[in-house]
């Protein structure tokens, strides 16, 4: 009994032995059978291995090598990251975005909010399917200097210069009447430079249009555009001889400013004599431009070159130049050549806008007398006086009533303040606020009577041209 008991402490011992220190030689050994056991691993082992226990073996030591189901080795080494990573950055990303937006809604005001404002525009638009025949600047100049002429004239203070198109291939030639006015004798000069005497089929004065007719037969026409097509921002070129004929051809390019504007013209005195509706351009003209032709990026005929304001109360100005819309010149100079004058109503100009009132202007706090002088001035004086008016304010003092809309709604003694809304102190500035608007329009005139300001309105009429 006492033998078997130490039998089976042995066998414990033994059983308990590899937990201690073992031997040195014992190490050697049991290492020696361990490598070889792993070195070659029975078929049976290989294919007992889990994917768990593969995984397992990753995250322990990330430069295990993947190994796909064929033994084969994966093309790429692969590195687990832990999941407990990706959980951290997805949280720290959370947070940033929270305090993002919390500084935009509570900052600052160093972020912007940005809306968009609908705005309605107005759009001009041409079609142009690409055969309209679109001329570049240089071009549209070329083509004009093909019908452009100049025109020299004599008078009985001497020669003088102006410029013209060809209006048809027979030899009638269009020009300003300013131009050929009281001129005993006429020339037309050419493109190829050569001059031929020219008649005077007929002009319109109020208009400043004329017509001149040359012995010709193949003259290279103007190509006429539509002067109501014309937008404001359109380039332009004048095509004219300013100066002298060493200058002809000369081509200046700009735009158009204006497509209607209306001009009253005065004359010597400062009286305005009639009014003209033409195309405002700032295309540079001189001296020696008149009647020469204005012309659009088709080559075409838009206009006849006027005039331009040079000095005005002296101020001198660059860049306002006047040219007659071609669809009016039109209209004049086809009765001319079939008639050899113009009878009908006039497409551009017309008689000055009236109220059908006289009066003066005064300054508040004068008297003045109720009759002009001789030489139709206004006696003031600074007292009462027999036959003299008293003015209670700056303005225009109304001393009759000639007819027109006038009639029961202005009396006399009434002191005209303003046109429109636009202050007026004197008559000449009445007559101007006035003829800013064509015959047939209504303007309200602010008046005072009895001492109490009050407003009228007034269909003004036109005045008859001489």
């Amino acid at each position: 009994m006492e033998e078997e008991k130490r039998t089976e402490a042995a066998a414990d011992a033994a059983e308990e032995a590899p937990q201690l220190q073992p031997p040195t030689d014992g190490i050697a050994v049991d290492a020696a059978s361990e490598a070889a056991e792993n070195a070659a691993p029975t078929e049976s082992v290989r294919e007992s291995v889990t994917t768990e226990e593969t995984t397992s073996l990753q995250e322990k030591d990330p430069s295990v090598t993947a190994w796909d189901f064929g033994g084969k080795t994966a093309s790429e080494t692969k590195t687990v990251r832990p999941l407990h990573f990706f959980a951290v950055f997805g949280v720290a990303f959370a947070i940033c975005m929270v305090l993002l937006i919390c500084a935009v809604l509570w900052g600052d005001g160093k972020f912007e909010i940005i809306r968009n404002v609908l705005q309605e525009r107005i759009i001009y638009v041409r079609q142009d399917d690409g055969s309209s025949g679109l001329l570049t600047p240089n071009e549209a100049a070329d083509a004009a200097k093909k019908y452009a002429v100049s025109i020299s004239v004599t008078t009985a203070k001497g020669n003088g210069i102006g410029s013209g198109f060809v209006y048809s291939a027979d030899g009638y030639i269009i020009t300003n009447y300013h131009v050929i006015e009281d001129a005993e004798a006429v020339q037309v000069i050419l493109p190829d430079g050569k001059a031929q005497d020219a008649t005077v089929r007929g002009y319109n004065e109020a208009a400043d249009v004329a017509v001149l007719k040359i012995a010709a037969t193949d003259l290279v026409p103007a190509t006429l555009g539509s002067s109501a097509e014309l937008l404001v921002g359109d380039a332009v070129v004048a095509i004219g001889t300013p100066a002298k004929l060493d200058y002809a051809g000369t081509a200046t390019f700009g735009t158009v400013s204006a497509t209607r504007r209306l001009l009253a013209l005065a004359n010597e005195s400062g009286s305005v004599t009639k009014k003209m509706t033409v195309i405002q351009t700032d295309t540079q003209v001189n001296p020696g431009n008149s009647g020469g032709p204005l012309v659009d990026m088709y080559g075409r005929v838009v206009g006849v070159v006027v005039m331009k304001i040079t000095d005005f109360s002296g101020t001198a100005f660059e860049g306002i130049g006047f040219a007659l819309p071609i669809d009016g010149v039109k209209v004049i100079v086809d009765e001319i050549i079939a008639s050899g004058s113009f009878n009908g109503r006039n497409p551009i100009a017309e008689g000055r806008s009236l109220l059908g009132v006289t009066g003066h202007g005064g300054i508040k706090g004068l008297w003045y007398a109720n009759e002009a002088d001789a030489n139709g001035s206004m006696a003031s004086s600074e007292t009462q006086q027999p036959g003299y008016h008293y003015m209670a304010a700056n303005g225009v003092y109304v001393m009759g009533i000639n007819g027109g809309n006038a009639m029961g709604k202005i009396v006399v003694g009434d002191i005209v303040l303003a046109v429109d809304g636009l202050r007026v102190s004197t008559t000449p500035e009445l007559i101007a606020a006035v003829n800013r608007h064509y015959a047939g329009e209504t303007v309200t005139l602010t008046v005072l009577r009895a001492g109490q300001e009050t407003d009228v309105e007034i269909l003004l009429y036109e005045e008859a041209l001489s």
